[in-house]
């Protein structure tokens, strides 16, 4: 059986013409039934599929008329419609960068809920299908959600973010690691010696939290014994954890998945930022706090998104993956008011 069959691989196989399988395969009345269903069954046994991007080239060749549009589908399962993106949820909105992206490719990118009123995911495949869409971006999940069922055999899929665990498709995200490898560097080389690392939210996805505390962990073994701090144990910390954590350890930067609680837990422990400590938002999700850190446009990551499943696309790679692929974007320092040099 060959590795990546070919139309005219079904046509020997048949004993016809090239053109008589691409007829039998698009179901063409000028083929007898019993052609087209003997046709298809060589074309699966084969492992032969359609290339959607070839087929609609070649409908635009037949018309005369150029193909407006190929649609994309951008896949959500949030509770309610748009909760996936603000004012609704304060993280990153991949959707605007994705859309631009399948416009220079000449696709157009759509939003489909797959929750629904009595939704199920046969119909809404059937509903993608039916509308010639082969093509899926899925979203990033609601907290506590880390599977989605689809018929994912039909489609070229790529995932956005962390999220996503069951299955594991190919996926683009950013990198967290390098985020926390950075924050740590970028205190030392200001003259801050004990650096600390909190979560102080719970993670949509703990992958996420592994890489940060991760590179942290490893930065720390470059440093002194007296400089080596450890991580505050509570996961994800409350006010409560992190002030006892605190006031032993006392760190002069800090390293927060998120800001903003930190920010408030330390005004009430009457220490100020940056005066008495330092602080590095990881997530970065609200850019008007001014925290020092690492951010990587939501924007690029939707647009890698869209070149990724562009590829896939048009290799005709569809389904679960055996070899799962992550593209990581590897954001840009931007300095805030939270982490000036140390006198």
């Amino acid at each position: 059986m060959p590795a990546n069959a070919t139309l005219q691989d079904v046509a020997i196989r048949a004993g016809v013409h090239r053109t008589t399988v691409s007829l039998a395969l698009r179901d063409h009345p000028r083929i007898p039934a019993a052609t087209r269903a003997r046709v298809k069954a060589i074309a699966a046994k084969l492992g032969y599929r359609i290339n959607p991007l070839v087929s609609a080239l070649m409908r635009s060749r037949r018309s005369g008329r150029a193909v407006k549009h190929v649609s994309l589908a951008y896949v959500t399962g949030y509770p309610t419609r748009f909760g996936w993106r603000p004012p609704h949820h304060d993280r990153p909105d991949f959707f605007p960068g994705a859309v631009a992206r399948a416009r220079d490719f000449g696709y157009k990118l759509e939003h489909f809920w797959l929750a629904e009123p009595g939704m199920t995911p046969e119909r809404f495949c059937d509903i993608l299908t039916a509308r010639g869409i082969n093509g899926l971006i899925v979203g990033r999940l609601p907290p506590g959600q880390h599977a989605m069922r689809l018929l994912w055999e039909r489609f070229s899929c790529v995932a956005l973010g962390l999220t996503l665990r069951s299955p594991l498709l190919h996926h683009v995200t950013e990198n967290h690691f390098d985020a926390a490898w950075q924050g740590v560097r970028r205190c030392r080389e200001r003259g801050y010696r004990r650096v600390g690392f909190v979560f102080s939210e719970a993670n949509d996805s703990p992958r996420v939290g592994d890489r940060w505390l991760g590179a942290y962990l490893a930065q720390q073994l470059q440093f002194p014994r007296a400089d080596r701090l450890p991580a505050c144990p509570a996961v994800p910390a409350d006010e409560r954890s992190f002030r006892e954590w605190f006031l032993r350890i006392r760190p002069d930067a800090l390293l927060a998945s998120h800001g903003r609680p930190v920010l408030a837990w330390l005004e009430r422990l009457g220490r100020r930022v940056p005066r008495d400590v330092g602080l590095i938002d990881l997530a970065g999700d609200h850019p008007e706090l001014a925290c020092a850190g690492v951010y990587c446009d939501p924007a690029n990551l939707g647009a890698l998104a869209v070149e990724m499943l562009v590829g896939l696309m048009h290799r005709n790679e569809t389904g679960v993956p055996d070899d799962q692929h992550e593209i990581l974007l590897t954001g840009e320092w931007r300095d805030g008011k939270t982490l000036p040099p140390r006198g």
